[in-house]
């Protein structure tokens, strides 16, 4: 098997069983809460005590914003590795959401310059957060059960195409923020209790899908929608349920999931990190897991 270390940055959101089965690494990212800096370790034990702390500060009014990681941050962190003769894959948040995989290029032609004998892939997931994280999963297994560096790349970039995001977001002026809906838009929609339905779709981008009254008419929206879509052959049965610290509340979305999902899927619920936690607002929640069309069919 080839000697390789798989990297994901803190886009990616995991169980935290799965640092502890794996050898992962993250390149992490940073965040700004009301002019405070914090770096997102994901791999943390201390993660889910972080993001809810995150999501509390939202709910009382928090400014937050997100940063790239820097082609210096890479170059720092896979210099010693490729020096000590290890390769790296590393699966990068989707170039439709940040510009930090145009950062990860640059940094990966200076190092291919300097180590011409080691082998440094990088796998444009177009995917964030859960979906990420069943990727980077999944990538892990296929390490495991003895995949080389470039069979599991080609694997990866063959699949990412069915990898689905669907999720729920409670607050419409964190979308307004990030120009995805109009000022009028958020206030008619906070009033009417309107949940939007995003997707990333096949460009790795964010698109509003659909618009539903209330949230346990969405999240049946994410459910019906995951049923319609399942079955890809030849992938492993992984679901990850996002949301944002209720742990209590995604216990149901779990259990609706597991009622409809084909034998023997894992299914497990993942708090949303800080990184997308910062543009989607602390009222999430979300259904990431193989099928058919990233877009929602109706």
């Amino acid at each position: 098997m080839d000697n390789y270390l798989i990297y994901t940055d803190s886009s990616a959101d995991l169980p935290r069983h799965i640092y502890e089965e794996y050898d992962l690494r993250i390149i992490p990212m940073e965040y700004v809460v009301n002019g405070k800096t914090f770096t997102c370790h994901t791999e943390s034990p201390d993660h889910d005590k972080h993001c809810d702390e995150l999501f509390e500060a939202q709910r009382n009014g928090a400014e937050v914003h997100t940063s790239q990681i820097t082609p210096f941050n890479y170059v720092e962190a896979w210099t010693p590795e490729l020096e000590a003769g290890n390769d790296i894959l590393y699966l990068c948040m989707s170039s439709g959401l940040t510009a930090t995989f145009d950062n990860v290029q640059v940094a990966a032609d200076q190092l291919r310059e300097e180590f011409p004998d080691r082998k440094l892939i990088l796998v444009d997931t177009l995917s964030a957060t859960q979906g990420q994280g069943i990727m980077a999963t999944v990538a892990l297994m296929n390490r495991a059960a003895g995949m080389g560096i470039e069979e599991n790349a080609a694997w990866l970039e063959e699949k990412k195409k069915y990898m689905c995001h669907r999720f729920m977001v409670g607050d419409l002026n964190y979308l307004h923020k990030g120009g995805r809906v109009s000022g009028a838009v958020a206030v008619v929609g906070t009033m009417l209790n309107i949940k939007p339905i995003l997707i990333i779709n096949d460009e790795g981008k964010l698109d509003v899908v659909a618009k539903v009254r209330g949230q346990k008419a969405a999240v049946k929206k994410l459910v019906d929608s995951y049923k319609k879509e399942m079955g890809v052959p030849d992938v492993p049965k992984i679901v990850y349920i996002g949301h944002t610290s209720y742990y209590e509340e995604v216990q149901n979305v779990k259990k609706m999931v597991e009622e409809v999902a084909e034998p023997g899927t894992i299914v497990e619920c993942v708090n949303l990190g800080p990184i997308i936690g910062a543009h989607i607002g602390p009222s999430f929640f979300s259904i990431c897991g193989w099928g058919f069309h990233r877009k929602i069919e109706d």
